[in-house]
């Protein structure tokens, strides 16, 4: 199983801090959260700011990055400014 912990707002509107899946890479576990909660689109949720084992998934191989069992994926919020 896959770790996922949420941030900012999605921690808010989910109702939860922590999730476990089973995913392939970044894309199915996106598309597998709106599936479970379709709080937010799976666009909406591309704009997250997300780690993968403590390493920006940007500097990985962004949503094809493959995910593992025993993995800690961090979701949050992005930011925003007013």
């Amino acid at each position: 199983m896959i770790k996922v912990e949420f941030f900012g707002l999605y921690r808010l509107n989910y109702g939860m801090a922590e999730w476990e899946t089973d995913a392939k890479d970044i894309n199915d576990l996106l598309k597998k959260l709106h599936h479970y909660n379709s709080f937010y689109t799976v666009k909406e949720l591309k704009n997250s700011i997300i780690l993968v084992n403590g390493k920006n998934f940007m500097d990985l191989k962004k949503y094809r990055t493959k995910l593992n069992p025993g993995d800690e994926v961090f979701i949050m919020s992005p930011a925003s400014g007013g």
